[in-house]
């Protein structure tokens, strides 16, 4: 799940993510999914087929959960960069993923398997090439990216993703009923500010799509409470 600094990086949702919620925000993930989600995010990483030395971005990549387990399905020449506008949250990844080497705001270093690297940055504003990435994942982020930006920010994922490259979003299931879509937006509305609970209307898959990416049919998650959407770059 991404983050926000409290100074507020970017166009994001009214959650803040403060040290305090950085250092507590895994052992909530692991209560509210009962231990599952690192197995989860485990298996929707080897899902992705990836080659040893893949490049790999994690975009509004929190605490580095998904990020440590992409370094370890890569091999030394493969790389991720996890990238989020929360300093409190890349500080956390750091300490977790003991990085070693710090570049400003940007820490890099070495996991077992591929190299890693965090920058501090929106992302509808990526410091990143054109076409550097095989893979692009995007878990539990983009509802917390302000609606205004959302768009923005899967421009720039299509822009650094190579042509063929692909992608993979988790993030909540937009189908269903009217009254459980309308209570799901309420929830994240309450959670996580009003403009969370947008990602309900018109969903993942538009969203991409309108980004120029292809995307996938959604595979429900959780009970059918998320979705994966994944996606190709033309």
């Amino acid at each position: 799940m991404a983050g926000m600094d409290t100074h507020g990086v970017g166009s994001r949702t009214d959650l803040s993510y403060g040290p305090r919620t950085a250092r507590l925000y895994e052992p909530f993930m692991a209560a509210v999914t009962l231990g599952r989600y690192r197995s989860f995010v485990a298996a929707e990483v080897t899902r992705l087929d990836l080659r040893p030395s893949d490049r790999v971005l994690d975009l509004c990549c929190g605490t580095g959960i998904v990020v440590r387990e992409l370094a370890r399905r890569l091999g030394p020449r493969g790389e991720v960069i996890g990238v989020d506008s929360s300093e409190a949250m890349l500080e956390e990844a750091a300490r977790r993923g003991t990085v070693r080497r710090f570049r400003g705001r940007a820490g890099a270093g070495l996991t077992a398997g591929g190299r890693v690297t965090y920058i501090r940055a929106p992302a509808e504003c990526l410091p990143l090439p054109d076409d550097l990435f095989d893979w692009v994942t995007i878990f539990l982020g983009l509802h917390e990216i302000g609606r205004a930006a959302r768009l923005p920010a899967l421009g720039e994922v299509r822009r650094v993703l190579r042509p063929g490259g692909r992608g993979l979003i988790l993030d909540f299931a937009t189908g269903g009923s009217r009254l459980r879509r309308g209570a799901l937006r309420l929830f994240l509305s309450a959670l996580e500010g009003p403009d969370a609970g947008t990602i309900c209307e018109p969903g993942v898959p538009a969203l991409v799509s309108e980004a120029g990416l292809r995307p996938d049919r959604p595979r429900p998650v959780f009970m059918g409470l998320l979705e994966v959407t994944g996606f190709e770059k033309p």
